[in-house]
């Protein structure tokens, strides 16, 4: 079967004043569209469906109208709370909504682990897939709060609780998937942040408790994770089983410089696996075989930009040009306008910089909705905050993002540094890989050295015994 994982739709949005429905009625309008021609079996929504606990009528509207639509194709809607999400609200129709084939996840319960366990059913009726639906973990859902812990007891029995509770969820799959006649996949589901995640600054800061940010090994052996929270679209793993989907729309202006994607699982490899081997044990999607016949068990697919939006930086005559360019415009359909921000580099303070900026996208379809003004020592300690992880980035990446920090260093002499540091890097490794061998060598020596002293002391001990 085919699953569909996406999160943080937040329906109901407000962006600096402007309303983001038609933004999302475009979104679910070609998500349809893509769940009948990719013939998706069941969508999962990571959490944060809503973005306030008291949504907007045409947002609850948006929301109950997906469930039938997605029950007219035929497609399972699985949806589990996030942190923005309220959970009266979403348990006012939960039970109701069960009846079209959607299931809803909006609290941990510890006395009704069944509850987590959702089978995914394919086209035949057969249960092709289990979903760990675990929503959004708030302290008091899975712990009791004692008097007298320091702060780092509470971390750490947080976060064994936590992770407890997954494993509660996890063995009541493997469970239940030992009375099937051949295992299926076992999916989790997540809202919060896992080490390794990348944030944006439409992120609200998430705690789970005292908990800033989780380890992976919290998390049970999934076949794959479905996580939420984070707005950028990544894998936290580096074979992509456990991964966040990311926002189907730009949520803050520093998300346009990413595509926004979805995830679409197809666990037919799974079953693949399972048939050629002679007894029903688990399966691995992300097994590793021979790299020129593998499948990859996900696909990515890149979602539209329904709104034009773009952000400009750079001194007033710099954002000037780039606001005069022609390619600036160009995707903005007809009714439509292009949603702005600038941000000006300047030491000196302009007064009056709004007002020249207004006057010069005064003929175009553009509203200007933030403008922001940095002196140069801002922008340098802004290009050296990178929001990736070190694991993401080569010793180059770290080498070109601290040149863009020094301003003062010219273009040429850039380059030149650049070719010095390159030929450094590869005297380095030249030189690692050489203390390498060394190092294999004496650990060889080391290991020969101790198997003959084994030896040796096996026929003295033999030579004792007779």
């Amino acid at each position: 079967m085919k699953i569909l994982h996406t999160s943080d739709w937040h329906l109901g949005q407000h962006f600096m004043g402007k309303s983001r429905r038609d933004e999302h009625r475009a979104f679910i309008d070609w998500l349809l569209v893509l769940v009948g021609k990719e013939n998706i079996d069941a969508v999962i929504v990571a959490g944060d469906i809503f973005d306030t606990g008291s949504p907007p009528s045409y947002a609850r509207e948006m929301y109950h109208q997906l469930v039938l639509d997605m029950k007219a194709r035929a497609c399972q809607l699985v949806i589990v709370a996030g942190n923005h999400d309220s959970v009266s609200m979403l348990n006012e129709s939960k039970s109701l909504l069960s009846y079209l084939d959607t299931q809803v996840s909006s609290q941990a319960n510890l006395d009704d682990i069944e509850a987590h366990v959702i089978p995914l059913m394919n086209k035949q009726g057969e249960i092709a897939a289990w979903v760990c639906a675990v929503p959004y973990l708030r302290p008091k859902d899975v712990m009791k709060s004692l008097s007298g812990q320091s702060e780092q007891d509470k971390k750490i029995g947080l976060m064994q609780h936590i992770s407890d509770f997954y494993q509660q969820v996890y063995l009541l799959a493997r469970e239940k998937n030992k009375t099937l006649k051949m295992p299926v996949p076992i999916i989790g589901t997540g809202h919060l942040t896992a080490m390794g995640g990348q944030a944006s600054e439409s992120v609200r800061d998430l705690y789970v408790g005292t908990l800033e940010a989780l380890p992976t090994s919290v998390f049970p052996a999934f076949d794959y994770l479905a996580l939420g929270h984070i707005h950028r679209a990544q894998a936290i793993t580096k074979d992509g089983r456990f991964r966040y989907s990311g926002s189907p729309i730009p949520l803050s202006f520093d998300e346009l410089g990413r595509e926004k994607t979805l995830v679409i699982l197809d666990t037919d490899l799974f079953v693949e696996e399972l048939e050629e081997k002679e007894l029903p044990v688990m399966g691995d999607l992300f097994a590793s075989g021979p790299e020129e016949n593998k499948i990859e068990p996900i696909k990515l697919v890149n979602i539209p930009m329904f709104q034009p939006m773009a952000s400009l930086k750079g001194s007033l005559k710099e954002v000037t040009k780039q606001l005069n360019e022609k390619g600036l415009v160009e995707g903005v359909k007809p009714g439509q306008t292009l949603w702005l921000e600038v941000t000006i580099i300047a030491d000196d303070y302009l007064s009056d910089v709004q007002k020249r900026i207004m006057e010069v996208i005064d003929d175009k379809p553009i509203e200007l909705l933030r403008v922001m003004r940095k002196s140069t020592l801002e922008k340098r300690a802004d290009v050296f905050e990178s929001r990736q992880t070190l694991s993401e980035l080569t010793v180059g990446d770290v080498f070109e993002k601290s040149l863009q920090t020094n301003l003062d260093i010219e273009q040429e002499d850039a380059k030149t540094l650049t070719k010095l540091f390159h030929v450094c890097l590869a005297e380095m490794e030249e030189s690692q890989n050489g203390l390498s061998d060394d190092v294999e060598a004496i650990e060889n020596a080391h290991s020969e050295k101790t198997n003959k002293n084994s030896e040796e002391n096996d026929e003295s001990h033999e030579e004792e015994q007779e």
